[in-house]
């Protein structure tokens, strides 16, 4: 089992980032469909939360796969 970052919209869109040491506010993509290839699977919700505020999101939906 993984977790994905996506939108709260009711259309939801896909974070694709690069998760590394060197997480940045705003260094992301929103991606229309969800790739697997491309966006990171997290293993756990407190790995997805650190990503999604390294990133600068205010909100946003954990997906689990």
């Amino acid at each position: 089992m993984s977790y994905v970052l996506a939108t709260t919209e009711s259309r939801v869109r896909w974070y694709k980032y690069n998760y590394d040491q060197n997480l940045k506010s705003g260094d992301f993509e929103l991606l229309e469909v969800l790739d697997l290839r491309e966006v990171p699977l997290l293993g756990d919700k407190a790995t997805a939360k650190y990503a999604a505020k390294a990133l600068g999101l205010k909100t946003w939906r954990y997906v689990k796969i």
